[in-house]
């Protein structure tokens, strides 16, 4: 009798963790759904009209950060679980589980982190998406200062002439009000010191969450001429910085709880009926 009576306030205890983990489990991700409001539409100031724009940067690095709380609080359950567990076969099974699930977290995330931390491949990736244009006086070129969904930021214009010319970098409220005035686009041009093309030039984006900019070009002393721009991209210092960082997190947690789990797995191994 007292066996039995063990036994059955194990599974009410069980039971109850289980109950209470996926109720909090369901709290937070309507967390998450209110702070995707929060981050996009309302901080990030996303918009659908006129032109698409639903920064997911800041979103992501509060999502890493809710999964990394979510993996560390999976450990503290899964520890009740195994002390509650009724048998030394469910134990095991639960160890072992727990270890297949955390190697798989830590290889995910480890390629994360090498992925946002590796210079060669965050370059590879830049010189892809950068992107090259012909720009003459009558054909400006057009850009955002990052993309639709914030994984990048435009950092860089690299332009390029045969001939002489001058081009300058405006915004795009300033453009449409004196798109048809060079001089007033040269007065107001951002690129003060370096808006005449020698051979080739480097102009500095500023940054800015979601700005319209126009590269004019003034052809004056060569008319005719044109010039190659090419916009460089950079990744979004929150993926390279913070969410980097909250990956290598989710690796060493992983790691640490792997460590904790394999001489418990051991232990229970012996009579367990799952092998």
């Amino acid at each position: 009798m007292p066996f039995s009576s063990k036994v059955l306030e194990d599974s009410i205890r069980l039971s109850k963790i289980r109950r209470i983990k996926m109720a909090l489990y369901v709290v937070q991700a309507i967390m998450l759904i209110v702070l995707a409001v929060v981050m996009i539409f309302i901080y990030g100031d996303a918009q659908l009209k006129p032109v698409l724009y639903l920064p997911l940067d800041s979103f992501a690095a509060v999502m890493v950060l809710l999964l990394l709380v979510v993996c560390v609080e999976s450990f503290f359950f899964r520890i009740m679980e195994i002390r509650f567990a009724r048998s030394s076969s469910a134990k095991h099974l639960m160890a072992k589980n727990s270890i297949r699930s955390a190697v798989m977290i830590v290889i995910v995330a480890a390629g994360v982190t090498v992925m946002l931390m590796a210079p060669p491949i965050l370059s590879a990736i830049q010189d892809t998406t950068s992107k090259t244009s012909v720009i003459t006086a009558n054909d400006p070129v057009e850009f955002w200062s990052r993309d639709p969904l914030a994984l990048q930021r435009m950092v860089e214009v690299q332009a390029t002439a045969a001939h002489i010319v001058e081009i300058y970098l405006v915004e795009g409220a300033t453009y449409d009000a004196y798109k048809d005035d060079v001089s007033q686009l040269s007065i107001l041009r951002l690129n003060r010191n370096t808006d005449q093309i020698e051979g080739s030039v480097a102009i500095d984006i500023p940054r800015a969450d979601h700005q319209r900019y126009v590269l004019v070009l003034n052809d004056q002393d060569n008319p005719g001429s044109a010039a190659t721009v090419t916009i460089v991209r950079d990744t979004s210092d929150i993926f390279t910085g913070v969410i980097s960082l909250l990956a290598l997190a989710m690796v060493v947690a992983n790691i640490a709880w792997i460590a904790y789990l394999m001489p418990i797995e051991r232990k229970y191994s012996h009579g367990s009926i799952y092998k």
